[in-house]
């Protein structure tokens, strides 16, 4: 019964610490060779709930049951040892020599124990139980122990003589399979001469936790790395892009709306217009005087403040509506929300400052602004015409002496 104790811990150890693999997919991305470390994990289990029935059916010498569950044994026994091998080779850079090497070892060994345990039912090579019940070992059992003997231990040997020359994470890798197998190969040699205890499944036990703690919460851990990286530069190149837009759609020179964030919300609103959205916006359309006579006189850098103070003066007014420099001297507005309503006292005013303006020497602007009428305006292009019209009245309105 004592027997069994190992193997029902060991069960219990492996569902545990490998819950994430085995139960969750999400797990999918962050395990190297997933498929492979799943299947090798339970095939440990597997082998362990063996060894647990072995241990129980042995207790009370149920021969007939105990021979089948012996065969198990060593089946789920080499079907470990394959599928460590598919796991190494799966995930492990190792060289196409040792891929090999391990692949044909994984096979060659599963065939020749099945072989063996086929013709143990006639002459038995493998394993027997004597008359009273107590299980005696074949020559063969102790050929395939060799065998995974000599392979666990030259997988180490290479495993640690070629990982200086590798990456920091392939180093990690090799060393615990060189530890797995170092593990594996002192239990089996335990198990050689005390066939009667469990400790090919000590063996197990220890090397899966390695390959637990050193490969999977690794590669975790190394996943979150990557995933902070990219997030990290996501939020770098959003940030960039954000300033990209931004110095796209702002003009320099007055800090106000650029042509093309203009011209890509005019857009927006013609699309509107078509899908009849929108029932409410009005286009006011200014355009600076003297802004030539300025420059030629005063020089561009006068010019430019004088550009400057004539968007400060637009946006002062129409506060509530996106202010755009849409050429040299010209800005617009689109007019929505509260300044739509207050529109017609807006530009009145607005007005009224600019003759002001004129009288006190200092920047002169005329306007123009026309409302959408939805029965008779199929786009804004259509709009803004209107305004562009009343600012050019204002204009030669305001040339006068």
């Amino acid at each position: 019964m004592s027997y069994s104790i190992i193997g029902i811990l060991a069960i219990f150890i492996h569902l545990i610490i490998n819950r994430d693999v085995l139960w969750h997919k999400e797990t999918y991305n962050l395990v190297p060779a997933f498929k492979q470390y799943r299947a090798f994990i339970f095939g440990i289990i597997l082998f362990c709930v063996t060894d647990v029935l072995w241990g129980f059916l042995d207790e009370y010498h149920i021969i007939p049951a105990l021979y089948i569950v012996t065969v198990l044994y060593f089946i789920a026994m080499m079907s470990g040892f394959l599928l460590w091998t598919r796991y190494v080779v799966a995930y492990m850079d190792s060289g196409p020599v040792l891929k090999k090497i391990l692949s044909i070892a994984g096979v060659a060994l599963f065939g020749f124990e099945m072989v063996i345990l086929a013709i143990n039912f006639f002459i038995p090579i493998q394993f027997w139980f004597d008359s009273k019940g107590v299980y005696h070992a074949g020559g063969t059992r102790y050929v395939t122990l060799a065998l995974q003997l000599v392979l666990f231990i030259l997988t180490s040997i290479f495993t640690f003589v070629t990982k200086a020359k590798t990456p920091e994470a392939t180093k990690r890798l090799r060393r615990t399979v060189g530890y797995f197998g170092l593990a594996m190969a002192s239990l089996i040699a335990m198990q050689w001469f005390y066939p009667l205890l469990p400790l090919y499944s000590i063996g197990y036990l220890i090397g899966s936790c390695l390959a637990h703690t050193f490969v999977v919460e690794d590669e975790k851990e190394e996943y979150r790395k990557t995933l902070e990286d990219m997030l990290k530069r996501e939020k770098l190149h959003q940030e960039e892009l954000g300033f990209a837009k931004k110095k796209i759609y702002t003009d320099p020179l007055t800090g106000t709306g650029s042509k093309q964030a203009y011209m890509d919300d005019a857009q927006r609103i013609n699309e509107e217009i078509k899908e009849c959205s929108i029932n409410e916006f009005a286009i006011a359309v200014f355009d600076l005087n003297d802004l030539k006579t300025i420059n030629d006189t005063k020089g561009h850098d006068i010019g430019d403040i004088y550009i400057y103070n004539a968007s400060m003066l637009i946006s002062e007014f129409f506060c509530h509506s996106p202010v755009y420099r849409i050429g040299g001297d010209e800005f617009a507005v689109i007019i929505q929300g509260e300044d739509y309503k207050n529109r017609e006292t807006l530009i009145k005013k607005f007005n009224d400052q600019v003759i002001e303006n004129r009288k006190a020497g200092k920047v002169v602007v005329a306007s123009g602004m026309a409302s959408y009428i939805p029965e008779s305006d199929k786009n804004y292009l259509t709009v803004f015409e209107r305004a562009d019209r009343m600012m050019y009245k204002c204009k030669k309105q305001l040339k006068k002496p």
